[in-house]
């Protein structure tokens, strides 16, 4: 193998971390100099855009690094911009007239607070955009305008004295044209009613009796008693667009472990005097004592009002006395107490690991249950979910119902595709038809509730509800509708999705790799409707429709339609607009740069969208229809022009088996290109679109592209695609070409190159180390190191096996370790440490969730005993990203700064690079700095 530069440590090196940051060099700064981390606190990030209902106006949140965050809001059309420090949150009212907001505070001022044992509460700013003029309003933990803008109500905070379990609070509701105020006491939950200021309350006091479910008209200020029986009330619901309302009615047994709800609804609430039903499970027809309906899953209307869904939910019996059990039981628990076992068996199907992290899931999960509502009094009802694994989702009408049942596969579920059996259910009386079976991909119903749509074998198929039969209908589609080239070991590759159906369920829009078809759910007709693969250019549905409640979301087919549009070789994007469905696509806009969000004002043809890429802070754009005449609205990070920046390049290469890649290089800030410079090469998976990115300087993170420029490094980030059963050697046949790539590109000196990652990239750094001498230093971030103990081990952040993630994720080996194991050895980095030749530091949290902290063990006691330049920083308590506590997350930032500063620019570099550092003399530094503090 040959190597174009190296150096060597004389000893590997154990290296538990201080809790002290190492102070990074202080520097002066010329004009236009690199950043210093000095300056980083003042670098913004920006949030998503909400334009106002006519478009005049746009709020975005603003998070700084420092900490000091803000609300901006922007004339569209006019260089106006007003600030609110801690802003967040921003709604307008649906007339354009108002804007609301939460504030914030600081976190010095949370944490005094709560230093100070005092509430840490939000604050409601109001602002008249018409005169600006600033109401704040304190204490406000939530607020909703009416649909029609004219009111608004804010919700205050339970008292700061009241018990946990009670959640009423102070509710105001201001009458933003009259400039008057209502309060209510004891509020729990509020919704307005669609389409009118109807305000309903549920009411929760320190004492039942004033409990229940009001109705305030803002409009003429008449507050109506709906409900007032003593009780616990919850899951308010208005039907959509109409004003009919349900709720919930909590009802406790002495004989039954968990309380169970009565149903409420009032139909009719605009006419002054509802009518009012409930659905009673003491009284409801044949309604089994062993069910309950819990209050986890709020009420749900059908689009007419004949049924109302919610949840119910087995429970257990209170259980008998147990006083007098056996005196000599009850004499050995008193001695040992019970043992703190959990017993784990081969037969489950979800290993006890996983079952705890996802107990209060399923202590949530409830059967699907429809209420028929007939004549008052009537409690008709069907249960339309069989099993716990069951998803049941209500189509469009409330008629149909479709199941997704799990059950058939779940051994298969272990280390598989999770897959389901499709059913059609018949709400009114719960039978069912099995429709399809061992689906992996369902795509749901379509708008209108008619078809069922399905992806298997590599085509779709409809299932037409009326019909009672299945087609196929993307035969005639001469191009995959799967991605091919995704290199996952999975039988079924997956689809490229769907934009979605036309009204009426005409038709289906189905992507291929570059373009979208419509097809008919019958497969009778085919069209293509754009032109993307001519020139490999992706075309993508942008859905800027906006439908009223309880209208089926439909594709338009005879009003301007936009298409997203990205080209992944040049990593440009942009936006096409054609007049109409099936018209051509024109293309609109188009940029070297990354273009994201576009939206549309709910009133106006008015849209926004965000424009950035390396070098251009991330900014919102206001346009026309035509998009092209865009006007920039924000200005975020303008004091970038005071100091040197880098670049971004694209850099294409073939892997080792002729594959076509490219990675993204960047520049340093003061590039000069008769002068060499070190080289990052940072690695993952698929990174050549980081090239279009904006990356905020930070010290929070290890490998930030932005500070490794700024300190003078080139710094690439190659694509890596993959064979099966060989993450490892294809992760090296795509790096190795890569750089050498990228250093014919750039002034690289390529006796000074380093390679990073984390996690699975962390893993792939680490075998790289092992198979070339390219690199002179390499680091890695919580790696796994040996497949095949970390195939038997467990994913704790989700409790689930590694398995999966070997067999048919990441990991792409597609066998266990038994049936290839020479695969699992010749791609695990520990079984290479003989050839390891390069200087290695590896880092890990005690608590890593995602790889287990004992690979670091392993890796690190194998180029022990191998004689290899090792260093292993130990993060006590830390997580997989070392992110849990920020002193440990800018401690290891600065200790990789310093070890690519030593091996990559030659700087001396501090002792523990070379020597490591005692143990007691790392605990008297800990207890010196926690003095110090």
């Amino acid at each position: 193998m040959s190597r174009f530069g190296a150096l060597r440590l004389p000893l590997a090196v154990c290296l538990a971390v201080l809790l002290t940051i190492a102070p990074g060099p202080a520097r002066a700064q010329p004009a236009d100099a690199p950043l210093d981390e000095a300056d980083y606190g003042q670098w913004e990030r920006l949030g998503g855009a909400t334009l106002s209902p006519e478009g005049t106006w746009m709020a975005t949140p603003i998070r700084r690094v420092n900490g000091n965050h803000e609300l901006r809001i922007h004339h569209t059309r006019r260089d106006t911009t007003r600030t609110v420090a801690f802003g967040r949150s921003p709604a307008f009212s649906a007339d354009g007239q108002w804007l609301a907001y939460s504030i914030g505070m600081s976190e010095e001022r949370r944490k005094k607070r709560r230093k100070q044992e005092k509430p840490v509460r939000r604050r409601l700013g109001l602002l008249n955009l018409a005169t600006g003029d600033t109401t704040v309003v304190p204490a406000v933990s939530g607020f909703a305008f009416s649909d029609g803008g004219r009111y608004l109500a804010m919700r205050r905070y339970p008292p700061q004295e009241a018990p946990d379990d009670l959640r009423g609070a102070d509710l105001l509701v201001r009458d933003l044209e009259a400039e008057t105020y209502t309060s209510f006491g004891n509020v729990a939950d509020m919704a307005w009613q669609h389409e009118a200021p109807h305000l309903a309350l549920t009411i929760d006091g320190r004492t039942e009796t004033g409990n229940g479910v009001r109705l305030y008209d803002a409009a003429t200020g008449r507050l109506q008693t709906l409900a007032s029986t003593p009780g616990d009330y919850t899951g308010l619901s208005w039907r959509p667009a109409e004003d009919d309302l349900a709720a919930l009615r909590a009802r406790d047994s002495d004989d039954w472990q968990h309380e169970t709800h009565v149903v409420l609804a009032w139909t009719g609430v605009n006419d002054g005097a509802p009518e009012r039903r409930q659905f009673d499970p003491a009284t409801a027809g044949a309604f089994p004592d062993s069910l309950r309906i819990v209050d986890h899953r709020t009420p749900a209307w059908a689009t007419e009002r004949e049924r109302l869904f919610f949840g119910v939910q087995k429970r257990e019996a209170v259980a008998p006395d147990t006083a007098q059990a056996d005196s000599a039981a009850a004499d050995s628990l008193e001695d040992y107490g019970p043992a703190g076992v959990k017993v784990w068996h081969t037969s489950d199907v979800e290993i006890i690991p996983r079952q705890k992290v996802q107990a209060e899931q399923d202590r949530e999960d409830n059967y699907l249950t429809a209420w028929h509502l007939g004549r008052s009094g009537e409690a008709r009802w069907t249960r339309l979910g069989t099993e716990l694994t069951e998803d049941v989702q209500v189509l469009h009408g409330g008629a149909r119902a479709v199941g997704l049942d799990q059950t058939p596969y779940r051994e298969e579920r272990m280390f598989g595709p999770v897959y389901h059996d499709l059913y059609a259910i018949d709400v009114a009386t719960g039978e069912r038809e099995q429709v399809a079976e061992k689906v992996q991909f369902f795509e749901g119903p379509s708008a209108n509730g008619r078809y069922l749509l399905w992806l298997k074998n590599d085509q779709y198929h409809a299932y037409d509800l009326q019909q009672e039969t299945t087609n196929t209908i993307t035969a005639d589609v001469p191009v995959p509708v799967v991605d091919v080239d995704d290199d996952h070991t999975v039988e079924q590759k997956p689809p490229f999705g769907i934009a979605g159906w036309t009204a009426g369920d005409r038709s289906v829009l189905v992507y291929s790799e570059y373009d979208v078809w419509r097809i008919a759910p019958d497969g009778s007709s085919t069209e293509r409707l754009t032109t993307g693969r001519a020139d490999s250019v992706r075309h993508r549905y942008v859905d800027l429709t906006d439908e009223a409640p309880g209208e089926a979301d439909v594709i338009p087919r005879n009003e301007p339609i936009y298409w997203d549009l990205y080209d992944e070789w040049t990593e440009e994007h942009g936006y096409a607009r054609a007049s109409a469905l099936t018209d051509t696509p024109e293309r609109m806009v188009w940029k070297p740069k990354m273009m994201t969000g576009l939206t549309k004002a709910d009133s106006a043809d008015v849209y926004a969208y965000r424009v950035e890429d390396f070098e251009d802070s991330p900014d919102y754009f206001r346009a026309g229809p035509q998009l092209a005449d865009a006007r920039q609205v924000t200005s975020t990070n303008p004091f970038q022009d005071d100091y040197a920046w880098g670049r971004s390049d694209l850099v294409a290469f073939r892997n080792a088996n002729g594959k076509k890649l490219q990675g993204a290089l960047f520049y340093p800030a003061d590039y000069d290109p008769d002068k060499t410079y070190p080289m990052i090469t940072y690695i993952y998976e698929t990174r050549s679109p980081q090239a279009r990115s904006y990356v905020v300087p930070t010290r929070e993170h290890p490998y930030n592209t932005t500070t490794f420029t700024q300190e003078g490094y080139i710094v690439f980030q190659p694509d890596i695609t993959y064979r099966p059963r060989d993450p490892g050697n294809s992760a090296v046949d795509a790096i190795v070409p890569g750089v050498q790539a990228a250093a014919e590109a750039a002034a690289v000196d390529t006796s000074r190159i380093g390679l990073v990652g984390h996690s699975w990239g962390g893993y792939q750094t680490t075998f790289t180390a092992t198979q070339t001498d390219l690199f002179a230093t390499a680091v890695a971030g919580a790696p796994l190191t040996n497949m095949v103990s970390m195939y038997n081990s467990i994913y704790w952040r989700s409790g689930g096996t590694d398995a999966r993630i070997f067999e048919i994720s990441q990991g792409r080996m597609g066998v266990p370790p038994w049936e290839d194991m020479d695969a699992y050895v010749a791609n695990s980095p520990l079984h290479h440490i003989e050839s390891l030749n390069t200087p290695f530091l590896m880092a890990f949290g005690t608590d890593d969730g995602a790889v287990e902290f004992n690979q670091g063990v392993e890796f690190y006691n194998a180029a022990r005993r191998a004689d290899k330049e090792l260093a292993f920083l130990v993060y006590d308590g830390e997580n997989h990203g070392i992110s849990r506590k920020e002193k440990n997350t800018v401690d290891y930032r600065n200790r990789v700064l310093e070890w690519f500063d030593h091996y990559l620019k030659g700087d001396e570099g501090p002792a523990w690079i070379q020597d490591g550092v005692p143990f007691l003399e790392q605990v008297e530094r800990q207890e010196e700095a926690a003095v110090s503090r």
